[in-house]
């Protein structure tokens, strides 16, 4: 009987030293993963970042971009005066 207890004693124990090999290797894993989701939060936040200053970019671009078409069409309607001015004197 005590052979078999101790028999038992010792499946449990290598039982033991597998689950502990197991939860070494999860703990580990978790580790890794939670490393992983630091990274990927911080480029998360870099492309956040990125892409409000491509859009505030974007928007100052825009906005030179109609201050130059009114420039541009303010050069035209002079210009055509100024033709339309010669071809008088003409």
């Amino acid at each position: 009987q005590v052979e078999a207890q101790l028999q038992v004693v010792q499946k449990l124990e290598e039982k033991e030293r597998g689950l502990q090999s197991a939860l070494g290797a999860v703990e580990k894993e978790l580790s890794l993963r939670t490393q992983a989701l630091e990274l990927h939060k911080r480029k998360a936040v870099e492309a956040a970042q990125l892409a409000e200053d491509l859009r505030a970019q974007g928007e100052h671009v825009q906005a030179r971009l109609r201050e130059l078409q009114v420039c541009a069409a303010e050069n035209r309607a002079a210009k055509d005066k100024e033709s339309l001015s010669l071809k008088r004197a003409q």
